[in-house]
């Protein structure tokens, strides 16, 4: 018998699960809460929450939990624990990482909690972290993920609201998350055979590809940019490329072009057949890549520091004087691994 079918018991799948970026303005304005809080170097509406403990040392702190991409339990794990760290590498805060796990399963699948759990242990501990307690409740909908706090020294942290005009944009994770792991979540039926007549490579290897740019860490992205300094950084998840760009350029007050659009290979085919908007940047992410904004005259070295710590990067569009973001023209580029 095989694993259970974890996607089967939800409607909404990994970061797609995340209320709306317009939803959570509103309710962020109805609690009141904000970033203005004495002792917090940022906070609300940001990547994670940042408090300066010392001179020389900031405690980073955030919180990520989702619904499964994927049916494997131990991969389910894998995948929140990146993505759940992704938040305060963002940041710039790579070290001292520590994990809660959050867990939530229907009654009727308890049995697979050990499986989640271990995923998230191995990924944690991959990332030089330590799994150090957590929660676990019944749930109707499965749900993983992690709160993570790690350190940094608080002139090294990064916010999305740095970016100015005459800045390149890079992005290390190829998009497509969505429509791959949607393609296999088709199982039978008429839609599955038109799901294999529209893919143009076969569904269940660009699943694993996807597969294994969600459990790849945004740590090594991370120390890059740490090393190199730059002008701001997010990680890009559930509101896409075009809403986390919109983000950036809304906290920084400037405009952002989008030319390029690396995509994993096989995925607009697929993200045309669900309506996903991959080629528009809409299509969430799960545990996407950083997209980093670097002077020109330090693009050079931040290309340099990716290399050398074998990080994918794609210099994708430009920031610009104005506001929102465009991607008329941006190109495809399929990329495989």
């Amino acid at each position: 018998m095989g694993s259970p079918q974890l996607t089967d018991h939800a409607e909404l799948h990994g970061c797609s699960c995340k209320v709306g970026r317009a939803d959570l303005a509103s309710l962020l304005a109805e609690t009141g809460l904000d970033a203005d809080q004495e002792g917090l170097l940022f906070g609300v509406g940001e990547d994670a929450a940042a408090r300066k403990l010392t001179d020389d040392l900031a405690l980073v702190s955030t919180i990520d939990f989702f619904t499964p991409v994927i049916d494997d339990p131990y991969d389910f794990g894998r995948v929140a624990a990146c993505n759940a760290a992704s938040d305060a590498f963002a940041t710039g805060a790579v070290d001292g990482l520590s994990a809660l796990c959050v867990l939530g399963l229907p009654r009727d699948l308890t049995g697979v909690a050990a499986g989640v759990l271990a995923g998230i242990t191995d990924a944690i501990e991959g990332m030089d972290g330590v799994v150090a307690g957590g929660h676990t409740v019944l749930n109707p909908w499965p749900l993983a993920g992690a709160a993570v706090d790690a350190v940094a020294p608080p002139d090294a942290l990064l916010t999305a609201d740095g970016a100015q005009p005459g800045d390149r944009l890079y992005l290390t994770k190829p998009l497509g998350t969505q429509p791959a792991m949607g393609a296999l979540r088709v199982r039978d039926g008429e839609f599955a055979d038109l799901v294999c007549e529209t893919a143009t490579r076969e569904v269940g290897t660009v699943g694993e590809e996807a597969l294994s740019w969600m459990t790849t860490p945004n740590r090594a992205a991370a120390r890059a940019v740490r090393a190199v300094g730059v002008s701001a950084a997010t990680d890009v998840t559930g509101f896409g490329l075009a809403g986390q760009a919109a983000v950036m350029a809304e906290r920084a007050g400037v405009g952002i072009e989008i030319g390029t659009l690396p995509v994993i290979d096989g995925t607009p085919e697929l993200s045309a057949l669900f309506g996903y908007g991959l080629d528009d940047g809409e299509s969430a992410e799960t545990s996407g890549g950083l997209l980093v904004a670097v002077s020109d005259d330090r693009a050079g070295d931040l290309e340099g520091a990716f290399a050398e710590r074998e990080v994918f990067c794609r210099h994708v569009g430009t920031v610009r004087e104005g506001s929102g973001v465009s991607l008329d023209g941006a190109t495809i580029e399929p990329v495989r691994r």
